[in-house]
């Protein structure tokens, strides 16, 4: 049994209820600095793309390119875990277990710029092999 399907079904045990959130929250899910604010115009473009149910490349697509890398970086995976959670709720679990065991990490850490960069790269190599 891999790593992430164990952790998954010990996890299991303790979670009754998928993991949920409502559109009201999405501005705290948009703030993406560590260090000093989130641009609003940026935070305002992520809520939009997101309520028009644009995906992670369209949004990607969006942003400005003087935003810096870590940045795009964790914007994109806030972006596509937000996605997948509330719109693909039903195999969200299943798309992050690809995701982590195909990064080889055991858990999700958003506040890592390492794993956010991990996770952009994992989702624009699936752009490339779905343009093929």
């Amino acid at each position: 049994m891999g790593k992430v399907h164990y952790l998954n079904n010990h996890l299991q045990k303790f979670r009754e209820n998928k993991i949920k959130f409502e559109l009201d929250e999405l501005e705290g899910i948009a703030q993406y600095s560590n260090i000093g604010e989130s641009d609003p115009k940026i935070v305002q473009l992520f809520i939009k793309c997101f309520k028009e149910k644009m995906n992670y490349r369209t949004f990607l697509n969006k942003l400005p390119n003087s935003i810096s890398n870590i940045d795009r970086y964790h914007l994109i995976t806030s972006y596509w875990f937000a996605y997948i959670v509330y719109y693909q709720n039903d195999n969200y679990e299943t798309l992050i277990d690809n995701c982590l065991e195909e990064i080889n990490e055991n858990v999700v850490l958003m506040d890592s710029p390492h794993f956010c960069k991990k996770v952009y790269y994992y989702l624009n190599s699936i752009k490339i092999l779905n343009d093929n």
